[in-house]
């Protein structure tokens, strides 16, 4: 264990002591009843009835013993990852990924699916349902072991029905309530989560004792936005909609955003701004742009052409990661981050540069320089990111509750 101050989960109900106890579990490889009780300020009667309960279930298992400090050697404890399963789906335009994970978060079976594009809700979800189905007969595991389907998409959450895509992307996807359809089809809770949200919850989920409990992820893919973790746990603001970063204004007279402002930083930065851009210059889309091209190909020309060294591309993407990093650097100054981390697709190409020009920023201009460092990380770029972390969304609801949300 590398956490040495108590948790002091002393007067929480059993039920969130429960759930903190297992997180501790979690959060280690293998922890012994002794640490446990250290770390979270429990007696250790506590302790032993909370692990017998958990042992019972199957969810943690003994695993060895630990060395000895002057008594008989300590029994280890970890998670079972093998007992219980999580379903991740991100909802791409241009790519859907279905992941099956263990309790640790990591991937076990992972299936590529056509984008969400025009097609309607129910042909998309009817999909995602029999890749959901196919990775369960592959693997060979009962349903019952499934505790949930996460599933991670953008847009805006409490619309008519608690989650409305953004028009730019998927107009059809705003009245439609995708939880409801994928649980009838699926026969599994499910649960609907933001992308960054998402992403920044399976990096905590997954990062085992290393995990920091207060950072932040920007997920770009087509478009962007941040997950803010406090205390292992989302920030998630008034209506369950912090972390839109995409609608910062950087250029006021710049383009008008679908959310009605404009020069938002959606509109210059990822890469549904960078194709805007392109079909509104005549020079540009000479350049870029061909009959009956989608987003996807022209944002790939823009790429090909900074490989190449064309100016217009390098001033496109100069253009965004300068955008994107000063962006980035007003939000460590204004919630004093320790650490930023840049994940999803649209970082995959050019993420070094985006990394570097944030760091430079953080170095020469942050409010916080000489007080703390701020650690810049570039993450996962594939595009099961995003599934990744909407499987261990459910995890995080299923076993940790205790710390799903934080509200200030």
């Amino acid at each position: 264990m590398t956490e040495t101050s108590p948790r002091r989960l002393k007067g929480r109900s059993y039920a969130e002591t429960r759930s903190a106890v297992l997180d501790l579990i979690r959060a280690s490889e293998s922890i012994s009843r002794v640490e446990l009780s250290q770390l979270s300020s429990l007696t250790e009667v506590t302790i032993s009835k909370i692990v017998k309960e958990l042992l019972l279930e199957g969810i943690v298992i003994e695993a060895g013993h630990g060395q000895s400090t002057g008594g008989k050697r300590p029994r280890l404890l970890k998670l079972n990852t093998g007992v219980l399963y999580a379903v991740g789906v991100s909802l791409g335009v241009s790519r859907i990924v279905v992941v099956l994970c263990g309790l640790n978060g990591k991937l076990i079976e992972r299936v590529d699916l056509a984008g969400v594009g025009d097609d309607p809700p129910p042909q998309v979800l009817a999909r995602v349902a029999a890749a959901v189905q196919k990775i369960i007969e592959v693997r060979g595991i009962w349903r019952e072991s499934v505790v949930g389907m996460g599933v991670a998409s953008g847009g805006r959450r409490r619309g008519p029905l608690g989650w409305g895509a953004d028009p730019e992307a998927a107009q059809n996807w705003e009245q439609f309530d995708t939880a409801a359809e994928l649980e009838g089809l699926c026969g599994v809770p499910v649960l609907i989560e933001n992308d960054a949200n998402s992403v920044a919850l399976g990096t905590f989920w997954a990062g085992g004792a290393n995990a920091t409990s207060n950072f932040m992820t920007v997920y770009m893919d087509q478009g962007i936005g941040a997950g803010l973790v406090i205390g292992g746990a989302i920030f998630r603001g008034a209506s369950d909609n912090a972390g839109e970063i995409g609608h910062i204004v950087v250029e006021p007279d710049g383009f008008e955003c679908w959310c009605g402002s404009r020069g938002c930083l959606e509109t210059v930065g990822p890469p549904r701004g960078l194709v805007k851009q392109v079909a509104t210059d005549p020079g540009l889309r000479a350049l870029f742009d061909e009959p009956e091209s989608g987003d996807q190909a022209i944002y790939e020309r823009i790429l090909d052409g900074l490989g190449k060294g064309m100016p217009q591309a390098e001033a496109l993407i100069s253009r965004s990661v300068r955008r994107v990093a000063a962006v980035l650097l007003g939000l460590a100054n204004t919630l004093d981050l320790d650490r930023i981390q840049l994940a999803g697709p649209g970082f995959a190409a050019a993420g070094p540069r985006y990394a570097k020009e944030l760091k430079r920023l953080v170095e020469k201009a942050s409010f916080t320089r000489g007080v703390h460092p701020i650690a810049v990380e570039l993450g996962g770029t594939g595009p099961d990111v995003a599934a990744l972390g909407a499987a261990s969304v459910v995890l995080h609801s299923s076993l940790t509750p205790h710390h799903l949300s934080v509200q200030i």
